[in-house]
This record gives C-alpha cells, sequence and structure tokens, in this order.
C-alpha cells in the first residue's frame, strides 16, 4: 500500500484519532478521563437516581389510579407525595362516578348513544388530565387538576 493512498483517520482535537487513543482501547484518552467521576460526582448521581425514582412512583399514581396510596407508603412525610396522591386519589374517584353514571344513561333508549359518546369524551378528558399531571411532576411542577384540584381529601 502506497503513502497516498492510506484513509485518512478521523480528526479529533487537531489530533489524528488513533494518537488521541489509549493502547489496546477504543476509546479516546480524553473522552475516558471525563467519564470518571469524584465522590462529588457520585452524591449528585444518587440524588439525580432518587429524584427520578420519586418521579417514576409519582406518575405511576396516575397511570394506575388504583395505586394512589403508594406515594403515601413510600414518602409518608413528604408533601408533594401527599398533593399527587390527593390529585390521584381525586381523578380515580370522578373518573369511577363518572364512568357508573354515564353507563346508567347509556341504557336510556332514546338518548343512549349520546351519553356513549359524551362518555367517551370524558374517558379523553381523564386521559388528558393523567398526562397533564405527569407532564408537571417530570417538570417539577405543582400544578393542579382542572376544576378538581383544589379539593383536599388527603391532608
Amino acid at each position: 500500500m502506497k503513502e497516498d493512498e492510506k484513509k485518512e483517520e478521523p480528526v479529533e482535537d487537531g489530533q489524528p484519532a488513533s494518537e488521541n487513543r489509549e493502547p489496546g482501547s477504543e476509546q479516546p484518552q480524553k473522552e475516558r478521563e471525563d467519564t470518571g467521576q469524584s465522590a462529588a460526582g457520585k452524591e449528585s448521581g444518587a440524588d439525580r437516581d432518587a429524584e427520578v425514582q420519586k418521579k417514576l412512583l409519582l406518575s405511576l399514581a396516575y397511570v394506575f389510579g388504583i395505586l394512589f396510596f403508594l406515594p403515601l407508603i413510600v414518602y409518608p412525610d413528604d408533601a408533594e407525595a401527599r398533593f399527587h396522591a390527593n390529585q390521584s386519589l381525586l381523578l380515580l374517584l370522578v373518573t369511577v362516578v363518572g364512568e357508573v353514571v354515564f353507563g346508567i344513561l347509556t341504557l336510556i333508549p332514546a338518548v343512549g348513544i349520546v351519553f356513549s359518546i359524551l362518555c367517551g369524551v370524558f374517558g379523553l378528558l381523564i386521559l388528558a388530565c393523567c398526562i397533564y399531571a405527569i407532564v408537571c411532576i417530570c417538570r417539577g411542577d405543582k400544578g393542579e387538576l382542572p376544576v378538581i384540584g383544589r379539593i383536599r381529601l388527603i391532608k
């Protein structure tokens, strides 16, 4: 192979990639140094993991309404967990009552079709409220649910 037929190597930081790598490694040396974590980095990583775990648990209360009590068990003294448990319980109660009422009203022969359509719209509104609550959890906002959000069943 001639010198001018050699394949050109990618250039990183003004140096060919082969010069920037440790022997026997495919990862550049500079990247390896950056991935090492200090003690403070590990602590912040643990805090981040705990925060993500808490957000996931709070979101589960909305995804599966019957699990509204889960944040109260895992985080008994946390105001945010109590808030989201309350919101999830409210959403669950409104869903159950609304579906029962619409279910009964769909049995009326003349207007049953109208109430069955309204039942579907009601279900979509409940889904939108769940998505709104989960987005608020992910952002770290304390967003109350529309209309029913101010009611406090769990103090």
